[in-house]
């Protein structure tokens, strides 16, 4: 069954709009906001590993690659596994390295400027960092994810705080992943493998905790990473489950979102176009719906300026869109 283009309840509507990204980014697996219309992508693929610099402007096409981090900065990223990624207040644009146990800090152009921290358990160190956000405040905190715990950063490194530690009970992670802040400072959490999404203060008093293992309505297998819009709805990527969950500030469900790329993007059509061989295989197959869905979405951003959300479908390499409508209101027919 083909997924609708917008999807709506509880007065809220989603209007899907576009795809954006191709074989120009193979490997996509998270994005952070920079500023007017830039977007960092991490590119983390099995031959190579990027951080890459675009720009999504509102209309479908408007999308341009700008530069790419390897290109301003060589053998910086060589050797390394970039995760996830988030911008500062002075636009300098922080990277977390799997592999290598740290953050990377660039400037907007992607010109290296040092690095964070070291392997290890201690305070300021990491084991497989991954989620990153730079709240109003200033402050960074990270997914710690293999010592299972959140620590909150100065931008220049100084360790302020820690919490978590291995466990299921409230306050505790079991591999968290990716992290948000909302307006009023609270961090959520995406606690990947105990299936479920935290809340804390700033400071990390828990306060509430959505989801349970399962594919049902409210339930989550793997989330990968959470977004708050102005609203106070929250985004909840999903992962394993191949959707985005949407929940209200309160933490009630109130819908999903399965994937809605009913077009390939500016860039996939060029590369199908360009390659005779590639466009034959994809018209003889059965059905063109898997392209249409999600696969394994690892991110979710909500774009403030634009009052639209983005998910990075990341086995397709690809961005879909979607408008988050207001006074959004159903046709009636008579049939």
């Amino acid at each position: 069954m083909t997924p609708a283009l917008t999807t709506s309840a509880a007065g809220r509507a989603y209007d899907f709009t576009h795809v954006v990204g191709g074989r120009q980014t193979t490997g996509m697996v998270n994005m952070a906001f920079g500023q007017g219309d830039d977007v960092y992508l991490t590119i983390k693929d099995r031959y190579f590993c990027d951080v890459m610099k675009i720009t999504i402007g509102p209309e479908p096409g408007d999308e341009e690659i700008v530069t790419k981090f390897n290109d301003s900065s060589p053998g910086v990223l060589e050797r390394g596994w970039p995760a996830c990624v988030a911008t500062g207040p002075n636009q300098n644009v922080f990277v977390t390295d799997e592999l290598r146990d740290l953050i990377y800090e660039f400037d907007l152009d992607g010109k290296f400027i040092r690095h964070i921290g070291e392997s290890g358990s201690g305070r300021g160190e990491f084991d497989r960092p991954s989620g990153i956000v730079i709240s109003g405040d200033g402050s960074m905190y990270v997914s710690d994810t293999m010592n299972h715990r959140v620590q909150q950063l100065t931008t220049s490194g100084e360790f302020i705080a820690e919490w978590g530690g291995r466990g299921a009970d409230e306050g505790q992670f079991n591999a968290p992943w990716g992290i948000n802040v909302d307006a009023s400072g609270n961090v959520f959490v995406a606690d990947h493998k105990n299936d479920r999404v935290q809340k804390f203060d700033a400071n990390g008093n828990f306060l509430s905790a959505i989801g349970a293992h399962g594919s049902d309505a409210g339930q989550f297998d793997h989330p990968s990473d959470v977004a708050i819009d102005p609203d106070g709805d929250l985004y909840v990527c999903d992962w394993a489950n191949d959707r985005v969950q949407v929940f209200s500030e309160a933490g009630e469900y109130i819908l999903e979102l399965g994937g809605s790329a009913i077009e390939m993007s500016k860039w996939q059509k060029r590369y199908v176009q360009g390659n005779p061989d590639v466009a034959k295989a994809r018209r003889r197959v059965d059905t063109l719906e898997p392209e249409i869905k999600f696969t394994l979405p690892t991110g979710v951003k909500f774009d403030i300026n634009r009052n639209r959300l983005m998910v990075v479908d990341s086995q397709r390499w690809r961005i879909q869109i979607f408008d988050k409508l207001s006074n959004h209101a159903e046709p009636q027919f008579n049939i």
